[in-house]
């Protein structure tokens, strides 16, 4: 499956795994974290690779599940 991913949709794939991560839509200003938040895969149009807003989420979510399912 992976060979058959174009280029052109690739951004498309990893704010879609996301998803899969936890991590939400960005569509409306609203949406965001705060108003200046820094472009993001999960921002659709504003970022066309993994950035470092993206990582910041991630890290995020993973202390979110680390914390409430005691994990360490």
């Amino acid at each position: 499956m992976v060979q058959t991913i174009d280029q052109e949709i690739l951004h498309i794939v990893a704010h879609e795994i996301g998803h899969g991560f936890g991590l939400p839509d960005f569509y409306e200003p609203q949406d965001k974290p705060t108003e200046k938040f820094p472009p993001a895969i999960m921002m659709a149009g504003s970022a066309m690779e993994i950035t470092d807003s993206d990582g910041w989420m991630l890290r995020r979510a993973y202390e979110s599940i680390m914390d409430r399912y005691s994990f360490k």
